[in-house]
């Protein structure tokens, strides 16, 4: 199965790579392995090596054969604010309306939110700093310095 990644569009699958090289990074590993990646995102290693490269041909990654990938400016742009989006909605989740963290309801919830609605639910929260798991939220250019 070929796997087309369009340039000015990023897509969930995508996303959810660029999520966790951002993960990789806030645990101290610039370099993020393909045994990591797969086990992270619960694919098989030969298939993230696979979107991997396309992702670094479309400019999200740099790829190192044997090393590891890590995220280009591009890919780090799409990263922040798809963990912004979804620590902010885990965060309404469990502060505004009671309920536990859903992950999967915040992960299918994460790629749809425009970069306006996040900026509105964070200002509409308080501007949180961390998520209910104490993760780093994201800043936005909605929040005071």
């Amino acid at each position: 199965m070929e796997i087309e990644l369009n340039p000015e569009e990023s897509s969930e699958s995508v996303e959810e790579y660029l999520e966790a090289l951002w993960v990789s990074e806030e645990e101290e590993k610039p370099l993020a392995k393909i045994k990591w990646i797969s086990e992270h995102l619960d694919v098989a290693p030969p298939s993230a090596v696979e979107i991997l490269k396309k992702m670094e041909k479309q400019g999200y990654t740099d790829y190192e054969a044997r090393k590891g990938v890590k995220l280009t400016k591009k890919g780090r742009k799409i990263a922040r604010q798809t963990i912004r989006n979804h620590r902010l909605i885990e965060t309404l989740m469990k502060k505004t309306l009671g309920q536990e963290v859903d992950e999967k309801v915040a992960c299918g919830i994460e790629h749809h939110l425009t970069k306006e609605f996040a900026d509105a639910l964070c200002t509409e929260l308080g501007h949180p700093r961390k998520c209910p798991h104490d993760d780093p939220i994201p800043k936005g250019d909605c929040c005071p310095d």
